[in-house]
């Protein structure tokens, strides 16, 4: 027997997935903006399940945004992350899992030098009572990584590889 999805359904469905690239973008921009408040709204309050490797492993967003505001919230980084090729894994009435692919690069004025990394998002959604969507659960894996240091005559590349070095 096959089901039927009424116009309605996959509207709404379409809706969700909108805003749930939209939130996910918002939340890479006020990343990139340094703005922590923003970045903690994002985020579904209580527990979550946030693993960002190297970075660390939090389950709170507040955990979470303490970090954000101690290593990124400076004026002499400058960070740019790039979302791209979004998949949709699952998708309900009030839940959903994506893989997003992200490319970011960090530049440290500073320390004169720069990071860029390529790798993905999996990321949990949940719908709040109000009909919102926040980020419940996510990780990053990394695939590519290149660390570079700007503070001599030229640039040069200190280290590249699949993952970041210990």
């Amino acid at each position: 027997m096959k089901h039927s999805i009424t116009i309605e359904q996959r509207l709404q469905a379409l809706e969700d997935k909108q805003a749930i690239l939209e939130l996910k973008y918002r939340y890479l921009n006020a990343c990139d903006e340094k703005q922590p408040d923003l970045v903690t709204a994002c985020f579904m309050p209580g527990e979550v399940d946030i693993n960002f490797g190297h970075i660390g492993q939090f389950n709170t967003r507040e955990d979470f945004v303490d970090i954000f505001k101690k290593l990124g919230c400076h004026a002499h980084i400058v960070d740019m992350h790039h979302a791209q090729n979004p998949i949709f894994l699952a998708l309900s009435e009030d839940s959903a899992k994506t893989k997003i692919n992200m490319r970011f690069q960090s530049i440290n004025t500073q320390d004169k030098t720069s990071v860029e990394l390529g790798g993905y998002y999996l990321d949990g959604f949940q719908k709040t009572s109000e009909g919102e969507w926040l980020i419940n659960q996510s990780s990053f894996t990394i695939n590519s990584v290149k660390i570079s240091d700007f503070s001599g005559e030229h640039s040069t590349v200190v280290y590249s590889g699949n993952c970041m070095p210990s």
